[in-house]
């Protein structure tokens, strides 16, 4: 089909003004393209056809329409992923949720609350707390990622070790499957065992089974008070350590995250902050508790006594007051948007079993050390799930389709070494584009087989966000 008969088509579906063709749209070719593209710096959007639906019978018409006239779509969040899961580059129809943003429903004895996917991350907070509840899955990107997506990927972020995942949240969803099908699995209540309970399926699926449009999360109550301890730490080994002494300490853990030297000094340079400590480290750890009055004051000096007695810390702080909260985050918060303004990166987001993270390492610096030599490496975390961040930044003298291709030739030594040691070689960013050839690192051929059998229900034609995942 022409793109001219596909404007017209959806445009009667749904309305002239929430569909735009690449010929006739009013934005730079700049601002166009980034809806079919994420923060994977791989490929080029190559897609003539953005669609801004308002609402779940929007998404169901636009998907009936793609399904009849054999079109494939991609999905189109916040688009802070980093494995090319929202990518659009072989002409597909774009379909954005950033105009699906409005709370739609709260509960208070349930203490819940239903939005549309679109909804930003950071605004999912605020109207929780503005009623006196708490999301608590967070991350870097929550000023720029939709809910949406963040289901779609089962993101993490920054207190798995207290909160778990996104999946620990969804109570209900709503979903359009690839033939325009609208599913509602209810989320109104806990107690439903009615058989399967399919809403799993499409949280972490990136898009292949359905569009979310709708979802019902659980909220719970703002921790009380929080404080937030960063140390310097000489050996990977010494965080270990921190970790096994400190995550069964009778104050709760909403964090405990750790980066090196190299990504501290991207951080200083790109947002002007001052180094922490007087002397740098190998390592640096953030831990962040939740306390309540002097008591839990005390028992947070006696950690940071224990570690230190123990010798496995250099130096360490407890801040004073929330601003001090926000500059020790900074640290942490800031390094992957220091990383992608001021360099090209290959990222490799992977998890293993924390028994398992100081062999791996060992082995993985040595396979970086051969294959790698002389290229810089930022390697930071979320040590209490057991993710690493690892980026690779290209040499300055290096041609970037050059770097790219150095980089997926090395990858599958990685995988092994992941594989190896009972790890995954995607934690919560998905396999999208990127990591597809490589998912049998991480699963079998039954399981793989198993996944296309079930996209084929719910996406007959293979229209969903095509060429992801698998």
């Amino acid at each position: 089909m022409k793109n001219t008969e596909i404007k017209t088509g959806l445009s009667e579906l749904i309305g002239d003004k929430k569909v735009i063709s690449r010929d006739e749209n009013t934005m730079d070719t700049g601002s166009f393209d980034a809806f079919g593209l994420d923060r994977t710096k791989t490929y080029k959007a190559n897609y003539q056809i953005l669609v801004f639906p308002e609402n779940t019978d929007d998404v169901a018409s636009i998907m009936k329409y793609a399904y009849a006239n054999n079109i494939s779509i991609v999905p189109s969040g916040g688009r802070t992923g980093y494995a090319g899961g929202a990518v659009a580059k072989n002409g597909e129809i774009v379909v954005s949720l950033d105009k699906m943003n409005q709370v739609l429903e709260f509960d208070p004895f349930l203490g819940s609350i239903a939005v549309q996917a679109g909804m930003v991350t950071k605004n999912l907070h605020k109207e929780a707390e503005e009623r006196g509840f708490y999301y608590p899955v967070d991350f870097a990107a929550t000023g720029s990622s939709h809910i949406g997506g963040n289901i779609a990927t089962n993101a993490g972020g920054v207190r798995v070790v207290r909160y778990g995942l996104v999946r620990d949240w969804v109570l209900g969803l709503t979903v359009v499957t690839g033939t325009g099908e609208i599913l509602r699995f209810n989320g109104e209540i806990l107690k439903n065992n009615t058989g399967y309970d399919l809403k799993h399926l499409f949280i972490g699926s990136e898009g292949t089974l359905g569009i979310i449009t709708e979802c019902i999360l659980k909220l719970t109550a703002p921790p009380k008070d929080i404080r937030v301890i960063l140390v310097a730490v000489p050996d990977f080994k010494s965080i270990l350590d921190i970790f096994k002494k400190t995550h069964s300490s009778p104050l709760p853990l909403l964090a405990f995250e750790f980066f090196t030297e190299f990504c501290l000094e991207k951080v200083k340079e790109h947002l002007g902050v001052n180094s922490p400590f007087s002397e740098a480290s190998a390592y640096y750890v953030l831990m962040e508790y939740e306390v309540s009055g002097e008591n839990d004051e005390d028992k947070l000096f006696s950690i940071l006594e224990d570690i230190t007695n123990d010798e496995l810390i250099m130096d360490g702080s407890i801040a004073q007051n929330s601003r001090q909260n926000e500059t020790f985050w900074k640290y942490r918060e800031g390094i992957s948007e220091s990383l992608s303004l001021h360099d090209t990166v290959h990222k490799n987001d992977i998890s293993l079993p924390l028994r398992n993270m100081d062999a791996f390492l060992q082995e993985m610096e040595a396979l970086l050390d051969s294959k790698y030599p002389g290229f810089q490496i930022a390697l930071f975390g979320h040590i209490g799930d057991g993710n690493l961040h690892l980026n690779i930044l290209k040499p300055k003298d290096m041609e970037v389709e050059e770097f790219f291709l150095k980089c997926k030739s090395v990858d599958p030594d990685m995988f092994r070494l992941i594989q190896k040691y009972h790890g995954s070689i995607s934690a919560e960013h998905g396999i999208g584009l990127l990591k597809k050839d490589f998912l049998g690192f991480s699963r079998s051929e039954v399981e793989i087989e198993s996944m296309k059998s079930i996209k084929k229900i719910f996406d007959p034609k293979g229209i969903l966000n095509p060429g992801k995942l698998f």
